[in-house]
């Protein structure tokens, strides 16, 4: 996070003479499209098959400054992320199988730093993001032998398009991720992980005051 940080203190002293700059808040949406493959964990006289039931959703909410330049702008943001997504779990034993489905929030600190350039009312911007973990509530702790080890910083990248009217500010995002889905699961002292890295498409609505 010290880097980001950095990056902000950089980009607003070396624009600051020369830029017009904004400021407004964001808020949005997101959808993730997770891995489709799902994990085998053997216990002892049984296996249990853990897979993604759908697709994870999320919801955004910070602040943001646009700092513009020759036409270029560059704009970090500020963005408490929450994010949601269901689990398949199937438990194989002697007595049969049993089914159930499990939940799990997780809450970021997201801070993504896009650039990009505008022709007319249109944006055309990308850059990269840093997701730094707040906190998590799982119905998933009661698997015998599960903890959860998420990692402190995740990095990704966005690339999109926006839409500016008024005051407004409309981004339609895609985002890449560089660490795979589920590595924050250990279950009996080893490590478990989906097969794909996530994305997610996310739409935010901004206000520049």
């Amino acid at each position: 996070m010290k880097r980001f940080i950095f990056f902000f203190l950089l980009a607003f002293t070396s624009f600051n003479s020369f830029a017009q700059i904004e400021f407004g808040i964001k808020t949005g949406l997101s959808s993730y499209d997770l891995a489709k493959d799902g994990i085998i964990i053997n216990q002892g006289n049984q296996n249990i098959e853990w897979n993604i039931q759908n697709a994870g959703y999320g919801h955004h909410l910070g602040i943001y400054t646009r700092l513009s330049l020759l036409g270029i702008f560059v704009e970090p943001s500020l963005l408490f992320n929450s994010s949601k997504v269901n689990y398949d779990i199937k438990t194989y034993g002697e007595s049969g199988v049993f089914n159930t489905i499990k939940s799990e929030k997780y809450n970021h600190m997201d801070i993504p730093v896009i650039a990009g350039f505008k022709l007319g009312v249109l944006r055309f911007q990308g850059g990269v993001v840093g997701h730094f973990f707040i906190n998590s509530v799982s119905d998933v702790v009661d698997i015998k032998g599960y903890e959860q080890r998420f990692k402190n910083a995740t990095y990704g990248w966005q690339a999109g398009t926006g839409l500016d009217i008024w005051k407004l500010r409309l981004d339609l995002m895609y985002e890449g991720n560089f660490d795979k889905y589920g590595d924050h699961i250990t279950i009996g002292g080893n490590q478990y992980s989906f097969a794909e890295t996530p994305s997610r498409l996310m739409l935010t609505l901004g206000y520049k005051f």
